[in-house]
């Protein structure tokens, strides 16, 4: 069996996305569902219960009592916050470990990037029409998902990837995919389609480390600036992100010039002291 038939089927292997998550995110696209609808699904899966309830007790929401029932939780948290901690939830569990050391990431900096991309294409959605808040927030959250079964192989042949950027100035991924048939953005994608998915996410999460993505549809642009902006700040680089590039006039195409960028880097500075606790950084 080849290195890409291993990695490849690796993906049999891997868990399902939680039902009841994606059964909660169609009932929220549905703008007038009620918390009754809500519980009615998520009641049945005790550990999205039990983190709804926890993160609805955490500091950052400044509640006056605690909440111990999941009724009350889904009214206090509101459908926006709800989606937000029930992807962040479902997805937890796939990035738990030292699951990033292949590209020299410590343990939880891949998930905590994961969250801060997440939240940065939040923050940037605003400028971008004609993409879902949601979907931004979700590809965001699992853009990276390919590194975490990704990393022992990049591990395996780590020396020979690096001597090949350095050598050739090329992107991480391309020298990944030269010696592993594959990248993780690849990788991704398909782990997207088993999980089904749509197909704009599945794309997005393919084409986020492309040079031209900020020319491509609107969430690829906005994952990848996002990723891009994340990089930038320092959060979660490890040795992949060094050699993250992208090209095109895709800013100018947006109208986000640099104050918009600025302003969304802070924001996401405080967002991220405050999602501390919510998402166990």
């Amino acid at each position: 069996m080849s290195r890409l038939e291993e990695i490849i089927a690796l993906i049999q292997h891997i868990p399902p996305f939680p039902k009841v998550a994606i059964q909660v995110m169609e009932r929220l696209k549905d703008p007038d569902v009620r918390a009754a609808q809500l519980a009615e699904v998520i009641q049945y899966d005790l550990s999205i219960t039990a983190n709804v309830i926890k993160m609805c007790n955490a500091a950052y929401f400044g509640l006056p009592r605690k909440v111990s029932s999941l009724d009350d939780a889904l009214v206090v948290l509101g459908n926006e916050t709800l989606k937000d901690i029930i992807i962040a939830g479902s997805s937890a569990g796939f990035y738990k470990g030292e699951i990033g050391a292949g590209y020299m990431l410590e343990q939880g900096e891949l998930w905590k990037h994961s969250v801060a991309v997440a939240i940065m294409a939040r923050l940037l959605v605003r400028h971008i029409k004609d993409v879902d808040p949601d979907s931004a927030f979700t590809v965001g959250l699992l853009h990276d998902i390919g590194k975490r079964f990704l990393s022992s192989f990049v591990a395996d042949d780590f020396a020979r990837i690096v001597e090949k950027v350095d050598r050739e100035k090329c992107s991480f991924v391309t020298a990944e995919k030269n010696y592993l048939g594959i990248n993780h953005a690849d990788l991704g994608a398909m782990i997207l389609e088993k999980w089904q998915f749509s197909p704009e996410q599945v794309e997005a999460v393919r084409r986020h480390h492309d040079s031209d993505a900020l020319e491509r549809d609107e969430l690829t642009a906005l994952v990848a600036l996002s990723n891009g902006l994340v990089i930038s700040m320092g959060i979660g680089v490890g040795v992949g992100g060094l050699a993250t590039e992208l090209h095109g006039k895709g800013l100018k195409r947006f109208a986000i010039g640099s104050m918009e960028l600025q302003l969304c880097m802070a924001d996401l500075v405080m967002e991220m002291e405050g999602a501390g606790e919510i998402f166990d950084l």
